[in-house]
Order: structure tokens, then sequence, then C-alpha cells
């Protein structure tokens, strides 16, 4: 057994706890908060045009959604949208771990 104090199971799982870490901080943050800052834009300008009572007449008449409730609805969509779109690329973007092979040879 080695003495070593930078290998052994105590090493290994605050890596793997780190590596976990990291990967929220990696891919999560830059896709959740600029896809938030995205929405927020595009419910301002989506909504400057069009008034969320027009568009519940339009859509939905049977249902009771209030102004506020619409304003909500259209920037958990958008956000939803852009965040999809972060996402996507943020994995198309991604560099190789360690190990992987480039070109695939």
């Amino acid at each position: 057994m080695s003495d070593d104090p930078k290998h052994g199971p105590e090493v290994e799982a605050e890596e793997a706890r780190t590596d976990q870490g990291n990967w929220f901080v990696r891919v999560v943050g830059p896709v959740i908060w600029p896809s938030f800052l995205v929405s927020a834009l595009a419910t301002w300008v989506f909504f400057l045009a069009i008034d969320p009572s027009d568009l519940h007449a339009a859509t939905f008449p049977g249902w009771e959604i209030g102004r506020q409730t619409g304003y909500s609805i259209g920037f958990l969509m958008f956000w939803a949208v852009s965040a999809g779109a972060s996402f996507l690329t943020a994995v198309l973007v991604r560099r190789p771990e360690k190990g992987e092979s480039k070109g695939g040879k």
C-alpha cells in the first residue's frame, strides 16, 4: 500500500466531486444564464408588439389567462427555446476529455 497522499480512495472521491462541480460550472452555468438574458430581451421585444390579452383571445379563448400569466408563459417559452439552443451549442463546441482520441483514429 502506498503512503503517497496524492493517491487513494479519498482523493479519487474528492476528484469525482470536483469534476461534477466543474461540469455544472462549465456546462449548466453558461447555458442557463445567457439563455435567461436572451429570453428576457425576447419577451420584452415580443410583448412590445403583441398584447397577451389579444394573443389569448386568438389562441385559447376558452381559458382564463390573465395578462401577467401570459407574460410569464411567454418568458418561460422563450427561456426554454434559448436554453435548448445554448445547450446544443455547448455540446457541439465541447472539447474532448483527456484520453479521448482526436479524429477517430
